[in-house]
């Protein structure tokens, strides 16, 4: 890794960590309500079955109790396999996939814009999207750069997940919507292309698709003709 793109690193990392440690703070903020929930409800099972107060306070009391204690132990050690360093290490391996000259074009390009999403329910860290006028990047779990001049079409696509229930005797299916995503058409014959026809920036929802399609507006006006169709 050249010296310009290690200190870009360096300024990314620094400007990032404040995010993921505010991300770890919501994460661990939901785990008193967690864990009152399942002692709550223990309880009240308790008592809806039937049982006397006292037989509740020495079984279904302490039966809660113990889902308590796994909750915030399932937190606690997800917080724990976390951290900025493994975030650093998954971003020097996207970006020691760039060639020589890509890395000093990535590490140079300006003005660049991004975008923080704090998928607290799904992620482990906060995803980030950033965009400039000849790179992107998406750090959600993994990292990935994107090369804009590689690119032949943009489309955002509703991503879906096809479910069964039952209605009756009838066994019912229908997709149901899980959110949405950037997908980006690569040239053939270009670099990015030698790893598959397109990529994804995987995004929760409408709002967050539309912070992404704000930033690509602003910042990276070279993909303005490529939107097609939704």
């Amino acid at each position: 890794m050249n010296d310009s793109l290690r200190q870009w690193l360096d300024a990314e990392m620094k400007d990032y960590a404040p995010r993921f440690k505010a991300f770890n703070r919501r994460l661990m903020r939901r785990v008193p309500i967690w864990m009152a929930l399942s002692v709550a409800a223990m309880v009240a099972l308790g008592f809806g079955v039937g049982y006397d107060w006292q037989y509740v306070v020495k079984v279904h009391l302490l039966i809660g109790l113990g889902f308590a204690a796994f909750i915030w132990l399932c937190f606690w050690i997800q917080t724990r396999s976390v951290s900025i360093k493994k975030v650093r290490g998954m971003y020097e391996h996207a970006l020691l996939e760039l060639s020589p000259s890509d890395q000093e074009a990535f590490a140079r390009q300006s003005p660049t814009g991004h975008a923080d999403f704090m998928n607290s329910a799904s992620d482990k860290y906060p995803a980030r999207l950033m965009v400039g006028p000849d790179y992107w990047l998406y750090f959600r779990g993994g990292c990935s750069v994107y090369k804009v001049s590689d690119m032949e079409s943009l489309k955002a696509v509703q991503e879906t997940t096809r479910v069964g229930y039952n209605v009756g005797d009838t066994r019912v299916r229908q997709n149901l919507g899980i959110g949405v995503s950037i997908v980006a058409g690569y040239r053939e014959g270009t670099a990015s292309a030698s790893g598959g026809p397109s990529a994804k920036v995987y995004l929760e929802n409408s709002k967050q698709l539309g912070e992404a399609q704000e930033l690509i507006k602003k910042y990276c006006p070279k993909a303005g003709s490529l939107w097609g169709e939704r």
